[in-house]
């Protein structure tokens, strides 16, 4: 047995703080905003102030990251405009707070510190339970709702899943001598829970993150094992990649494999004789078929009004007429949209169609990353051939990331300021006479791009430097659960402006200090008893 949980430990408030901050994490952004300022209160508070001057002096590394936030408030200053939107300096407030709590409190010992993650791996389980309860009770998912099921924003959970995931992982390579068969199997099983629900709820930034995780960490366990055996760890590493990036070609390849059409001999008519339409200017596709042609209207929606519950010409439960997604699934099938066609269908395609689904692989094959691949090929491709990014994740970034470039060449030195992203995009989007949807205009979706709209290339340097500098000094790249947790946050931000979030922000923040108080992985060895 090991020892966890039975050996005395000399809690504080600020222990219990940060105890209760962990619990909340993945369950909502104002018990996280609340226990934020808790954590902070109590480092203040408890204690007397010439213990706690002591302890901010031997953490004084950890001011680099109030660095941002000042950063924010001299951009802001700098470049104020009216009618500016303090929305920025209150985001970047986490920056300010959590680093100075942990300078301030109490300190506390590997134990504990591995105790954290253990109430942290308990939260994520039980709100992922809560989400899937969610999924199940829900009658109304579609396409990728199981986005919507977690309790906080699916991208930010599925980072909190990519940590504990490895936290576990790594936990029993340091321990496996210590680790009876039992102890071993019981954690490794929920370290794959944590990665299933991951891959389950289908996060594209998540998935991205984690990839490049994984490869890193098989890259670290090529210098750890022995020599004699690197040999035969070399093709299997390259095997990997090899396969991973064959999978996704392959569903490129497939995508792109369409249909051949002559216009000429094409039918006109249906088998009851009515007419097609045939548009063959549009050239939308589901799994290689042209989607707008072999279309007769009026069979469809005599043969599906007398089958379904929600008719042909109501708005279905995604948000588009009923007779969209039916168009898109027939097509999906490799069916035409006539009355054969409605009559193909099964009870399943049925409830498929009326529950918003718009391809037939989002549920045959919704439980592996292929329809989120194929999806985001899709994006992409309808992208290329109209120009229009709405309502589509990965196209919108596409736009976003162009309106940032744009912005960025014009400001390259300094930004355009805290505060000023807003108009500035709005502008940009005009400007570029973009077809995306002017509700939904928004900054680009990469950490990186943002930080040089804001505060140029000059501010995203000294940013880096406030982040990687501690790092760096204290030498807590040694710890191999850290540096993995930065390179998937690393990758993640080319995806998302994840410090740009409450929930992304108080993530990185909270891990972040909690890594770098105690530069060591002595939280990761177990004791025997």
């Amino acid at each position: 047995m090991i020892k966890t949980f039975t050996k005395k430990i000399d809690f504080s408030w600020f222990y219990l703080s940060l105890f209760g901050f962990v619990l909340v994490l993945p369950f909502s952004q104002a018990l996280v905003s609340i226990f934020g300022g808790i954590v902070l209160g109590v480092a203040l508070l408890e204690d007397n102030w010439k213990n706690k001057i002591k302890r901010f002096k031997g953490n004084k590394i950890l001011l680099f990251i109030p660095g941002i936030f000042l950063i924010y408030v001299f951009s802001f200053i700098f470049f104020y405009k009216n009618g500016n939107s303090p929305y920025d300096l209150q985001k970047s407030l986490f920056f300010l707070i959590i680093p100075t709590a942990f300078m301030l409190g109490k300190p506390f010992d590997s134990n504990q510190k591995r105790l954290l993650f253990y109430a942290f791996a308990t939260a994520v389980f039980v709100s992922s339970l809560i989400a899937i309860l969610n999924w199940i009770l829900r009658n109304d998912t579609a396409d990728f709702e199981v986005h919507k099921i977690s309790l906080i924003s699916h991208i930010r959970f599925s980072f909190q899943l990519i940590l504990i995931f490895w936290f576990f992982v790594i936990l029993v390579q340091k321990n496996y001598k210590v680790l009876n068969i039992k102890s071993i199997a019981v954690v490794l099983f929920f370290a794959f829970y944590f990665l299933a629900f991951m891959f389950f709820q289908q996060s594209l930034t998540g998935i991205i993150a984690f990839g490049a995780s994984f490869f890193f960490f098989i890259f670290l366990l090529y210098f750890q094992i022995q020599k004699e055996f690197r040999l035969f760890y070399f093709p299997v590493l390259l095997g990997v990649i090899v396969v991973s990036f064959m999978y996704v070609g392959w569903i490129i390849y497939s995508f792109y494999d369409i249909e051949k059409v002559n216009k000429e001999t094409i039918d006109k008519t249906t088998a009851l004789g009515n007419y097609y339409l045939h548009d063959f200017d549009n050239l939308a596709v589901e799994n290689g078929n042209y989607t707008y042609l072999y279309i007769c209207h009026d069979e469809m929606r005599t043969e599906w009004n007398k089958i379904a519950t929600v008719k042909y010409d109501e708005i279905g439960s995604n948000g588009f007429p009923l007779y969209a997604t039916l168009i898109r699934y027939l097509t999906s099938k490799g069916l035409r949209k006539d009355a054969g066609g409605i009559k193909s269908l099964m009870p399943a395609d049925i409830r498929n169609i009326e529950n918003g689904v718009s391809n037939v692989i989002f549920q045959d094959k919704k439980y592996s990353l292929y329809p989120r691949i194929y999806q985001t090929v899709w994006e992409f491709y309808m992208y290329s051939i109209t120009g229009n990014p709405s309502y589509q994740s990965f196209s919108q970034r596409i736009e976003y990331s162009k309106a940032a470039i744009s912005i960025i060449k014009k400001n390259f030195w300094f930004g355009v300021g805290a505060g000023n992203w807003k108009e500035e995009f709005k502008s940009t989007y005009i400007r570029n006479n973009s077809k995306l949807e002017e509700g939904l205009y928004a900054s680009s979706h990469n950490q990186y791009l943002n930080y040089m709209v804001k505060f140029g290339i000059v501010g995203l340097i000294a940013i880096t430097f406030f982040i990687t500098y501690p790092i760096i000094k204290t030498r807590s790249y040694k710890d191999q659960l850290f540096l993995i947790f930065l390179i998937f946050l690393f990758f993640a931000n080319f995806s998302d402006s994840n410090f740009e979030s409450h929930m992304g922000s108080s993530f990185f923040l909270f891990f972040y200090c909690l890594f770098l108080i105690q530069p060591n992985d002595l939280y990761l060895n177990l004791e025997e008893k």
